[in-house]
Formats: structure tokens, C-alpha cells, sequence
């Protein structure tokens, strides 16, 4: 079975990019444009990692984050943040992200992270 992302982006560019390196590397991966979504999504389809923008268009991704990772049922998910913020922009806010990464084009970095976040929950699930 293929692991399962949910990414959610408000930039309907970057949902398609990404999305489809994503597809392309194997994984199953729903596209979400809209907050007002996302939560039905993270319910239904019970996804392996979740990918979020920090900048969406009427909340900020970090908060998003840091209620998955208060909720019991989703506390455990790995969470990677794309953002195009400099280091200082992102350091004004806590995040509890199992990473941040830049929203480049650049495939390789986003993929070895998916991985290596997913390998590590193969692990935990035995521990």
C-alpha cells in the first residue's frame, strides 16, 4: 500500500507542482486548496504525513500544525511546512513541524524529507 499524503496549499500552482513529484515518487497524495477542507480530509483520508504552506490565504499554516499536534488523533502524523518566509520570518512563531523546508521547485529536497519522515513512523508504529 502506498503511503498516503494530504498537502495543503492555497496556491493552486504549488498544489499541482508538488503533487505531482509527489505522485511520480509513488506516494498517494490529495491535493486540498481550502482550510474550510482540510480538517474532513485529515479525517477521511487518514493520512501517513501531511504537507502545509505556512502562508495560506486566511490563517497561518504553523497554527494549523500545532493543532494537529495537540490532537491525540493526529499528534503522531509527521508534518513537513513549505514556505517561501525567510529564517527570521519563520523563527517569529512557535511550530511544533516535524520539518521546514523552503518552497523551491526543487524536488530532491522535499522528497529524501517525505522519506525519511515516513521511514521514521514505520519505526515508531513497532516501538
Amino acid at each position: 500500500m502506498n503511503k498516503k499524503i494530504l498537502f495543503l496549499d492555497d496556491d493552486p500552482i504549488a498544489l499541482y507542482s508538488f503533487g505531482a513529484i509527489l505522485k511520480d515518487a509513488g506516494y498517494e497524495v490529495r491535493c486540498v486548496e481550502s482550510t474550510e477542507l482540510f480538517s474532513s480530509q485529515v479525517d477521511e483520508f487518514l493520512p501517513n504525513l501531511i504537507i502545509l504552506d505556512i502562508r495560506l490565504g486566511n490563517t497561518d499554516g504553523r497554527k494549523i500544525c500545532n493543532e494537529l499536534k495537540l490532537n491525540m488523533a493526529t499528534r503522531n502524523i509527521p508534518i513537513v511546512m513549505l514556505t517561501a518566509l525567510s529564517h527570521e520570518e519563520i523563527s517569529e512563531m512557535e511550530c511544533e513541524a516535524d520539518a521546514i523546508i523552503g518552497k523551491s521547485l526543487e524536488s530532491a529536497n522535499l522528497l529524501l524529507t517525505v522519506g525519511v519522515l515516513l521511514k521514521n513512523q514505520v519505526f515508531s508504529e513497532y516501538i
